[in-house]
């Protein structure tokens, strides 16, 4: 994974760390506007070099924030995860050093406390739990895990109906 793009901030009495499992993927524009082109993407030259390249592709992180309180041991989301079956190629069967960055963060997944999912996408929630023994387990195991009430039924939605989106995930790691 990318230890060299960790960052940390701290804010008051709390610290927050930046790790990263997938840094700068390029992807085409129109795997999120399916009517857009490269030009789209140059248009706006501020994109570059940073969130888009040269020629009109999107540079994408997959990233998480852990933070620390005085009381707390926070996890915002948890990428992708390894071992999994995923709608795209390149995040299928991943194997990263997630739990060993997280752990070079000074982070032991025992010690968090609460997961917090913004939202329930693969790439959001894919180290909620892990492959041990062949049977997923949560990855942290004293942890309370949290997502909203909508989303869940929204994503409960898609899997009752077959919906638009790739669903492994939600057997997983949800």
């Amino acid at each position: 994974m990318a230890i060299e793009h960790m960052r940390t901030w701290k804010i008051g009495d709390v610290e927050i760390t930046r790790l990263v499992e997938v840094n700068a993927w390029e992807d085409d524009i129109t795997m999120l506007l399916p009517d857009a082109t490269p030009a789209t993407v140059q248009a706006y030259p501020w994109l570059m070099p940073h969130y888009a390249t040269p020629e009109g592709k999107m540079l994408i992180s997959f990233q998480c924030f852990v933070m620390r309180t005085k009381e707390r041991q926070i996890m915002l989301d948890t990428c992708i995860g390894n071992d999994r079956n995923r709608e795209f190629p390149v995040f299928t069967n991943m194997q990263t050093s997630f739990l060993a960055d997280l752990a070079h963060a000074g982070f032991k997944p025992e010690n968090i406390d609460t997961v917090l999912c913004t939202h329930l996408h693969f790439d959001h929630v894919g180290w909620n739990t892990q492959l041990v023994n062949g049977k997923w387990v949560p990855t942290f195991p004293n942890a309370r895990y949290l997502f909203g009430r909508a989303e869940y039924a929204h994503w409960k939605m898609l899997n009752d109906t077959h919906g638009y989106h790739d669903l492994n995930h939600m057997s997983d790691a949800v």
